[in-house]
């Protein structure tokens, strides 16, 4: 059946109606190649994204680690700051008396920085870096001239416990200088 149609120009023009019989369909190789090249490009999209998330669990892990150092570190400056009698125990522990006539001591045990108290002639130390977090390198520098105040500089690296992020470390270095003299 044919159905006759008029256009702008005004030129009627043959067009077929719409039969079942008369349509073409995909071949299965036509389909086969357009599935694959669709789970290609799905498989690439997605691995990206795999890569992406954990990417942003590195970045997330190193932010959290970050600050856990750089507090474990304000902690430690702003007693020392304000401590006296500085002793270096050895490359990794300084020991001090603090503003309350306090031993106390900070020392890396373990992959990890420690704060002691001595009480009664035993020392009672306590963990102030977090489990997740593993120090790898901690240096205590002692510059204690009679002219001048002592300085301390305390270098670490700081790395997360976690096997895809081993080795990504964090290196932090601050230098203190005792107000007491």
């Amino acid at each position: 059946m044919m159905i006759f149609n008029l256009n702008f120009m005004g030129i009627y023009k043959k067009q077929k109606q719409f039969s079942i019989f008369n349509l073409r369909g995909f071949t299965i190789i036509e389909l086969l190649v357009a599935m694959g090249l669709f789970v290609i490009l799905v498989g690439i999209a997605s691995g990206g994204f795999i890569k992406v998330l954990r990417m942003q669990r590195l970045i997330v892990e190193l932010m959290s680690a970050n600050d856990n150092v750089s507090s474990a570190l304000e902690q430690m400056a702003r007693e020392i700051r304000m401590g006296y009698d500085f002793n270096k125990i050895s490359e990794t522990e300084l020991q001090f008396v603090n503003t309350y006539d306090i031993k106390v001591s900070y020392k890396l045990n373990d992959k990890t920085i420690e704060r002691c108290v001595e009480e009664s002639g035993l020392w009672n130390c306590k963990k102030i870096t977090a489990e997740k977090v593993n120090i790898s390198n901690f240096k205590i520098n002692l510059l204690d001239n009679n002219d001048y105040p002592p300085r301390i500089t305390i270098s670490l690296s700081a790395g997360v416990n976690d096997k895809y992020f081993e080795n990504t470390p964090i290196n932090i270095q601050t230098t203190i200088s005792s107000r007491i003299y």
